[in-house]
């Protein structure tokens, strides 16, 4: 079963790769990072792993802090992954030198700003919620499709009152 990563632990990936990419880029010019091919993939690696943690930090973490572009930079990770054969290094540079700085310190913001115990506890309420809705619509199909609720209860832990309420 896969890790449950949180959002500080994502954002904390962003700023890992943003310093990444600033730690390869620093004193070279463009034309030095189109040679140097290692250097190159290893930014765009890095953009990569940016995009990804963005797309996997939760809905209601990006709607409260919607001053960034989350969805651009998630869609940057697919075109650099799925659209790899037009990669622009022009583009690239620009991120780099235009874009980093004030993603930096938005995520170094979000890092110090959030009282983290009280959003893991709110992640954990906003989960449960969904696992409940989830179950409740599987219910629901369930007794569409003309189960029989004992074996609704006995698939769902829920009593057969709970059943009849839904």
């Amino acid at each position: 079963m896969r890790e449950n990563i949180k959002d500080r632990d994502r954002l904390e990936h962003i700023l890992q790769a943003i310093d990444c990419i600033l730690d390869f880029a620093d004193g070279k010019s463009k034309e030095d990072l189109e040679i140097d091919r290692l250097r190159y993939y290893g930014i765009i690696k890095n953009i990569e792993i940016i995009g990804e943690a963005a797309y996997k930090l939760s809905r209601t973490f990006c709607r409260q802090h919607d001053k960034t572009p989350w969805e651009f930079i998630a869609k940057m990770r697919h075109v650099l992954v799925h659209d790899y054969y037009q990669i622009n290094a022009q583009e690239v540079w620009k991120v780099i030198h235009d874009d980093l700085h004030p993603l930096r310190q938005q995520i170094v913001q979000y890092l110090s700003d959030t009282n983290w115990e009280e959003w893991g506890k709110n992640e954990q309420v906003i989960s449960e919620l969904a696992i409940k809705k989830s179950l409740l619509q599987a219910v629901a199909r369930m007794k569409k499709d003309g189960m029989d609720p004992s074996l609704i209860s006995r698939y769902t832990g829920l009593s057969i009152d709970e059943i009849d309420s839904i």
